[in-house]
Parts: C-alpha cells; structure tokens; sequence
C-alpha cells in the first residue's frame, strides 16, 4: 500500500476537506482500525449510503417521469457494488485504503471499494453540505447514460413472476461462506422448494445472481407454479 496522500486524493476526487481527519476515516478500513484502536469508515459508510441514495432519488424524481416501481430500479442499478466499484477502480483510490496487515491490495472485495466511495460520500457531506456531496456523487456518476442503458432487475423480475401466481412465497436465505471468509452465500426459494444458489463478495450481489439463475431456469420455475 502507498503511504496516505490527502494532497494527491483530493486531487483525484477534485474536493479540499476542511477537516483532513474526515479524509482519512472515510480511508479507514476497519480491519486498520482495529489495530490502531482508532475510528474506522463504517460510520461514514452508513451516512453515506442514505446521501448517496437521496441524491439519485431526486435527481431520478426531477428529471424522469416515471413510476416508483421503475425508478427504485434504476437507482439500485446505479449505485449497485459494481458500479460503485467500477469508480474506486478507476480512480485508482484503492491503493489508498488503509487496511490490517493480513490484507494486500489485491485482496480489496469490491464490497470493500463500495464501501470506500460511500464513506467518502458521507465524508464530503459532513465537511460542508448536500449540495457539495451531490457534486462529487454527479462528477462520477452519469444518470443520464445509466437510464438510458437497458436495466435489468432480477430480484424484482423474479418476486412480480412469482406473484403472478396465487400462493406464491419467495424467499432468500443468505449466510456467510465458513469456507472462504468475506465470501457471501444466497440461496432462493419459492413455495418452499430450493431454485438457485449463488456466491458473491456482497449479500446484495449474491441475492440479486441467485434471482438470475432462478430467470434463467423457467423450467423448474413452471414445474413450481404447476403444482
């Protein structure tokens, strides 16, 4: 890992904190903190999710004539952990992150970088204001270009298939994999019968490949409902 540079970070992400302690938090990963004994992102991370998510709902609210059902698509596809991955990645802001020592910059999960672009979210807004949280959220992210794009939602697909038909009951059960820690585990289930069961770095991500897979199955899925 590179040594801590705010100069270099603000740079990057075109904003000056007035209180460089925020910056730093926003870059500290819990497993980090813990050994410091000092306050790690997950605080910052929880404010700026609901930032991050007010700030797509309104400009969705404003600028797009469309249904609630259509746009709680589009804003969970637009700030989904791919997505907010893909930035920290291209920004190269990863190589920032303060972690533990059993940790490598190649060992970073996306969750991770998710995480590290809403904390930062949640930093800004608390150093000055909505108006200037929302600036750096629009710097990165182009509604525009994602409601334009085809924009598939499988669990809400999967939940209005199911419900399609009367006495439907989905449900997904998600753990922990007790074999490789830090991976997720989603399975689904209708009416009680198994369907699919994926794996991701996310408990979202691994519900939202579980739905997918039960899409992409329409066999099984009538074999289900024939009952």
């Amino acid at each position: 890992m590179n040594k801590f540079d705010f100069k270099k970070i603000e740079k990057i992400i075109h904003y000056s904190f007035k209180n460089k302690e925020l910056l730093k938090t926003a870059f500290t990963h819990s497993s980090y903190a813990n050994e410091k004994k000092i306050d790690s992102n997950e605080r910052l991370e929880f404010l700026g999710d609901a930032v991050l998510n007010l700030a797509i709902a309104e400009d969705l609210y404003k600028n797009y004539q469309a249904q609630e059902g259509q746009m709680s698509k589009w804003r969970a596809k637009i700030v989904n952990t791919e997505s907010l991955s893909n930035i920290i990645d291209s920004l190269e802001l990863d190589k920032f992150l303060l972690v533990g020592k059993s940790f490598t910059s190649s060992d970073l999960s996306r969750s991770m970088k998710e995480d590290l672009f809403e904390s930062l979210v949640g930093a800004i807004y608390t150093d000055t204001s909505f108006d200037k949280a929302k600036r750096f959220i629009f710097r990165f992210i182009n509604t525009k270009k994602r409601v334009k794009k085809k924009i598939v939602d499988y669990k809400s697909d999967l939940q209005e298939y199911a419900q399609r038909h009367k006495g439907s009951n989905l449900v997904y059960f998600t753990y922990e994999n007790p074999k490789e820690p830090g991976m997720f585990c989603a399975e689904v289930y209708i009416n009680d019968i198994f369907i699919a069961r994926s794996e991701s770095e996310s408990k979202k991500q691994a519900q939202i490949n579980c739905a997918k897979l039960a899409l992409n199955d329409k066999k099984i899925l009538d074999e289900i409902f024939r009952t």
